[in-house]
């Protein structure tokens, strides 16, 4: 049950951080209709894959190393900490069609512009993510630390389950803005946004006690 919180609580906070991503699932939803939409929330699907492989990969090689395991812990609290420092002095406003918000700040986004919107397509969004950085830092670090200590069917849910989320929330944040339209409040969004920032907080410290106890 604690590799589900754990990764409901990722997943939700990389879905609502606004970014090049968000945005094209945003796009994909208002100009080409809900099945478009889903699709395009699908993306992470096809990129993390591969990525947490190569993760499963080296831990297989490294898993049982003490100082691996320290290592990776002992940095994935420290990225969670800033990941939830910065997400609690976040704008109070946040309009997730336009990512202002330091993305390379967030759990999951990369600080990059986002396409113009006429060439928004399915191999912009594949190309955003693949060369984004964020990914694999998540993977290699805070996601990374999950596989290795976790079992092999722990370590599954805890990948899908991330994904599941991570997908889920920005397709509902893209209808929320389609069907709210201007209703849509971005003090609320943001404040939502807000309240993951203690739940990180929480897990970096979980992390650093896991690194310090098997030191």
């Amino acid at each position: 049950m604690s590799f589900v919180i754990a990764a409901f609580t990722f997943g939700l906070a990389a879905g609502l951080n606004p970014g090049p991503l968000g945005v094209f699932v945003i796009h994909q939803t208002l100009a080409k209709g809900y099945r478009s939409g889903v699709l395009a929330s699908l993306i992470p699907f096809l990129t993390d894959l591969p990525i947490g492989l190569l993760v499963v990969l080296l831990t297989l090689q490294l898993g049982e190393t003490p100082w691996f395991v320290v290592s990776i812990s002992a940095i994935g609290s420290i990225y969670l900490a800033w990941m939830a420092y910065r997400i609690f002095n976040s704008p109070g406003s946040i309009d997730p069609s336009k990512p202002e918000f330091n993305a390379d700040d967030s759990v999951r986004e990369a600080d990059t512009k986002p396409a113009p919107v006429g060439i928004l397509d399915w191999q912009t969004g594949l190309k955003m993510n693949f060369l984004n950085p964020v990914p694999y830092i998540f993977w290699g670090t805070v996601g990374g630390v999950y596989i290795i200590k976790g079992t092999v069917l722990e370590a599954g849910i805890f990948i899908l389950c991330m994904l599941l989320t991570l997908s889920s929330t920005k397709f509902i944040v893209a209808v929320l803005i389609r069907f709210l339209g201007q209703r849509f409040s971005p003090r609320v969004y943001s404040g939502i946004l807000r309240s993951l920032s203690l739940p990180m907080l929480l897990y970096s410290g979980r992390l650093m006690y896991s690194a310090i106890i098997s030191i």
